[in-house]
C-alpha cells in the first residue's frame, strides 16, 4: 500500500473517531439516545477535555496533509535534480564530440575550419547556460531537459533569457507545468512537421513589473479563429487519444494566477505563446 493510501486511511479514521467522540459528549445527541443507548453521562470536565481532543485532531489532519503536500513537492523537486544530472551528462558527452571534431579538423590541416566551429560551438554555449541564469532549480530544470529533447529530435532550439525569474509571484511547480505543455506542444508540432528548419524559440524577459515568456516553433502557422479554440479541452491536432488537455491546463492555471496569455501566428515566423506573470511586490518595489 502507497504511502499517500495510507495517511488518506489514516485521516478518515482519525475524523471519524472525532466526529464519535464530540457527538457523544454533545449533550443534546445523549438526551437523543439515552432511550436506546445505557451509558453515564460525562461531567463537564471531562466533556470539555474530550471536545478539545476532538477538535485538536482536526488540526491533526492539517499538518498532516501539509505534510504530504510538502513531501509530493520535495519529490518533484528531487525528480526535476535528476533531471538536471542527466542533462549535465548530456551536455559532457557533446562538449567531448566537439572537442575531438576540432581535434580531427586540426590535424587534417583544416585550421580555419576549426575555427570557425569554435566560434559556432561558442555562440551556442552561452545560450544553453543562459539557463543558468534562472534561480529556481525545477524551472531550469524543466528547460534544460525540453531544450535537450529538442535537439535530440533534430530541433534547433534559440534561447535568450534576460530575468532570473527570482521573485516569480505564481508557484514554481504551476509555472514548470505551464513550460512543460507549451514546450511540449512546440516540439511535437515541429517534430512532425515537413519543414526543413525546425525551430524553438525561448525567451524569458521582465518587462513593465511582468515576467514575459514565449515559446515560439516555426511550425505550423495558425489561423486567426484558432486562438481561442486551442484552449478548449480535449481540443488537439494529434492521431492519439488521451490528448487536448494541455493547453487547457495552461489556461487553468494561467487565470488561476491572475496572469495572461496570448497567442500570434505569422506566416515565416511561425505560432508564439506568451505568457505575462506578475512579479512579487519585492520585485516591483526595486524596480
Amino acid at each position: 500500500m502507497k504511502l499517500y493510501t495510507k495517511a488518506y486511511i489514516l485521516i478518515i479514521l482519525i475524523l471519524i473517531q472525532s466526529l464519535a467522540v464530540i457527538l457523544l459528549t454533545n449533550q443534546m445527541f445523549i438526551n437523543m439516545v439515552e432511550g436506546l443507548l445505557a451509558f453515564d453521562k460525562y461531567s463537564y470536565p471531562v466533556a470539555i477535555i474530550l471536545n478539545i481532543l476532538a477538535v485538536s485532531a482536526f488540526f491533526s489532519i492539517y499538518f498532516i496533509l501539509r505534510f504530504l503536500h510538502i513531501e509530493r513537492e520535495s519529490i518533484i523537486k528531487l525528480n526535476h535534480s535528476q533531471e538536471v544530472i542527466d542533462a549535465l551528462h548530456g551536455q559532457k558527452h557533446d562538449f567531448n564530440n566537439h572537442l575531438n571534431l576540432i581535434a580531427g579538423m586540426l590535424q587534417v590541416g583544416q585550421t580555419k575550419r576549426a575555427l570557425e566551429y569554435v566560434f559556432d560551438v561558442s555562440q551556442r554555449v552561452d545560450e544553453v547556460f543562459s539557463i543558468s541564469k534562472i534561480k529556481n532549480i525545477e524551472i531550469a530544470a524543466t528547460l534544460s531537459r525540453k531544450c535537450a529533447i529538442a535537439e535530440s529530435k533534430g530541433i534547433i532550439v534559440e534561447m535568450d533569457i534576460s530575468t532570473s525569474l527570482e521573485n516569480l509571484k505564481m508557484d514554481p511547480i504551476e509555472l514548470c507545468k505551464i513550460l512543460f505543455n507549451l514546450l511540449d506542444n512546440a516540439i511535437y508540432e515541429l517534430e512532425h512537421s515537413k519543414q526543413e528548419d525546425k525551430i524553438l524559440t525561448i525567451d524569458i524577459a521582465d518587462h513593465d513589473q511582468m515576467y514575459c515568456i514565449a515559446i515560439g516553433n516555426s511550425y505550423p502557422i495558425l489561423s486567426s479563429s484558432m486562438y481561442d479554440k486551442i484552449f478548449q479541452p480535449r481540443y488537439t491536432t494529434k492521431a492519439d487519444d488521451g490528448h487536448g488537455y494541455g493547453l487547457s491546463i495552461v489556461k487553468q492555471i494561467i487565470e488561476k494566477n491572475k496572469a495572461r496569455i496570448t497567442v500570434e501566428s505569422y506566416e515565416d515566423v511561425g505560432t508564439i505563446f506568451t505568457v505575462f506573470l506578475p512579479q512579487s511586490q519585492t520585485e516591483q518595489k526595486r524596480i
